[in-house]
Parts: structure tokens; sequence; C-alpha cells
């Protein structure tokens, strides 16, 4: 009775993690360059299919997962490595999502969208010129 007075945890979790997503997402692409946002991207994608392939998608299992990319996140820290702290946190996020999912959709997307769109970044315009670097021997 006493715990239906504070709401639906997994409901507070899913807004923070759906605010928590673009910010630290908005942050990275304020502060790093275009390589570096690409292989934070890479590393994100890595780590989610490296915890699914590895532990499961079961609530259970993304816990467990959840657990460990606490340590390595914490680790990153101690390293003072930027990149792979922002990364871990998205990663963090993403699997904290697909615990409370459905609500939390809007995280998973987010995070989704930013890597789909730094992992394709590079593969047609590697130099930023605004060109992709194909010739047209047409002419």
């Amino acid at each position: 009775m006493i715990f239906g007075l504070f709401g639906d945890k997994k409901e507070r979790e899913a807004k923070q993690l759906n605010s928590d997503a673009p910010l630290i997402i908005e942050q990275s692409m304020q502060t790093y360059t275009g390589p570096r946002l690409r292989e934070m991207a890479e590393m994100v994608v890595e780590h989610i299919a490296r915890a699914h392939a590895r532990y499961g998608t079961a609530e259970i299992d993304l816990k467990r997962a959840h657990y460990d990319y606490k340590g390595l996140h914490k680790e990153a820290r101690r390293n003072n490595d930027q990149v792979a702290l922002s990364a871990l946190t998205l990663v963090i996020i993403h699997l904290r999502a697909e615990m409370n999912a459905p609500a939390a959709a809007p995280a998973i997307a987010t995070i989704e969208d930013f890597t789909k769109a730094w992992m394709h970044d590079g593969d047609s315009d590697s130099d930023g010129d605004g060109e992709s670097g194909i010739e047209d021997d047409a002419n």
C-alpha cells in the first residue's frame, strides 16, 4: 500500500532514461569530433550486441549485463577515457530501457538513431569535405 504512494518505479525510470539518452548524445556531439563520434557509435553497437550474445535478452539476463557494464563504466571513468565513458553510458541506458520497455522505447530509438547516423557517416564522407569521394566516370 505504501509503495503505491510513490508511483510506478518502472514508469519513473523510463521517463528518466527517455530524457537522459538525448542529453548524453547532445553533450557528446558538442564535445567530440566526427571520428570520435563514429568510434563512440561503433563501441555502443559492439557492446550492445556483445551483451545480447553473452547474456541474452530476458529481463534477468539484462540485469546481469547491466551489472557487468556498470563495472566497465567505472573502469572507463578511472582511466579517464571520455569516449568509452559516454559509449558505456549509452549502453547502460539501452540495457535499462530494454528492461523498461515499452515505456522506454524513445530512449532505445534515440540511441539507435545516433548509432545509425554515425556508423554510416564515415562510410560516405570520411574526410569531412561534404563529398563522397566516389568519382563519376560517366563523362
